[in-house]
């Protein structure tokens, strides 16, 4: 799907004559514009759009709104202007609609002065779901970043070291290997702490016998990966190899049942069946995976309530974790892209990993 047709795409969908589209990560999808202040008031009548910018933005908005071909007037917002004032005398009275889970209850009382506003969904997050194939790409190539850096991180090794260095090295390598930023904030936990799903590193060292989970990803041009792998070092006790064991084939299972025309709950059913037999389901403390693209967390959400049903080039994750308070814990994390019969992993690093290197590191 090119730039150029998703703004028809979004105009098509029947609502009020304007939508007034507030959050970066959509303008971009549907403009090519990626400066980090906008808004962007979409016209249905005539499939065009129009982009506020002040003056940081005014040269680059032009720029990539030529390269990206959309339908899309570039409006320059001086430092004497009111966007509110020049909205208003863009719509006059005609409805407006505004998703009410993208804007402040401040600057809607400001707007509703001035312009009559229609709460709407935007339905953005629906027509993101299934990606195009230079999404796909791009995404693809973040996923290898991410790769080559976790490679450079468990050759140089990680025993002895703090959770925070290996998450500044981390961070470092994608960056150095061609990212514009990390995905999101890596997450480091060593030993107890991997019981905290979103365990924050801190200057706790990895010591023999932990199992460090790793969870991170690369931004590329907007898009961003996802990947989680625990990491053995040295010898692990037999009831942590128990935990890891397990949740290497609820992870198997989950990418098996990644197919189009199945529902979200059928994957987490495929990775909680595995728990629910080891009588492990109560360590199993959130979802089995999430849409991902412009946005760490898109739609669908894969939980036991997703009814979605997984469409072709649709991009997910697979994370099914097991956590215990003072043991640890493991999780394993792929992205992949749904396809007609199986699925398409986009993160290729091997799942059992460890420290000091064995034949079966990368």
């Amino acid at each position: 799907m090119s730039i150029s047709s998703r703004i028809s795409r979004l105009a098509a969908i029947e609502g009020a004559d304007h939508i007034l589209i507030l959050r970066t990560e959509d303008i971009r999808w549907l403009t090519g514009f990626t400066g980090g202040t906008a808004q962007l008031l979409l016209h249905r009548h005539d499939c065009r759009a129009t982009l506020f910018v002040d003056g940081r933005y005014v040269e680059r908005a032009h720029a990539e709104i030529d390269r990206s071909g959309a339908p899309v007037d570039v409006h320059f917002i001086s430092s004497g202007q009111v966007i509110d004032e020049v909205i208003a005398s863009r719509v006059q009275k005609a409805e407006v609609a505004i998703d009410l889970q993208h804007i402040t209850a401040a600057r809607f009382e400001a707007l509703k002065d001035r312009v009559t506003l229609v709460g709407q969904p935007t339905s953005l997050d629906l027509l993101r779901r299934v990606k195009d194939e230079a999404e796909i790409a791009v995404m693809a190539r973040a996923a290898a970043i991410a790769d080559h850096a976790l490679q450079s991180v468990v050759a140089d090794g990680i025993y002895g070291r703090t959770e925070k260095q290996v998450r500044n090295q981390l961070d470092v390598l994608m960056r150095e290997n061609g990212a514009d930023d990390v995905g999101f904030d890596t997450i480091v936990a060593t030993g107890p702490n991997g019981a905290r799903p979103h365990h924050e590193p801190s200057d706790a060292t990895i010591e023999n016998g932990h199992g460090v989970v790793i969870d991170f990803g690369a931004e590329l041009e907007g898009y961003r990966s996802d990947m989680t792998r625990t990491i053995r070092v040295g010898e692990w006790s037999a009831e942590y190899q128990h935990l890891y064991e397990t949740v290497i084939e609820a992870q198997a299972a989950g990418v098996h049942a990644v197919t189009a025309g199945v529902q979200g709950l059928e994957v987490d059913a495929a990775v909680r069946s595995i728990f629910v037999r080891e009588g492990l389901e109560h360590e199993y403390v959130h979802g089995t995976g999430h849409g991902i693209g412009l946005y760490i967390h898109e739609e669908p959400i894969l939980s036991p309530r997703c009814t979605e049903v997984l469409q072709v080039n649709e991009v997910v994750t697979v994370e099914p974790g097991l956590y215990r308070g003072g043991v640890g814990g493991v999780r394993i994390e792929d992205q992949v892209v749904v396809t007609g019969t199986e699925c398409r992993i986009l993160t290729l690093s091997p799942k059992e990993l460890s420290c000091p290197r064995s034949p079966r590191t990368i």
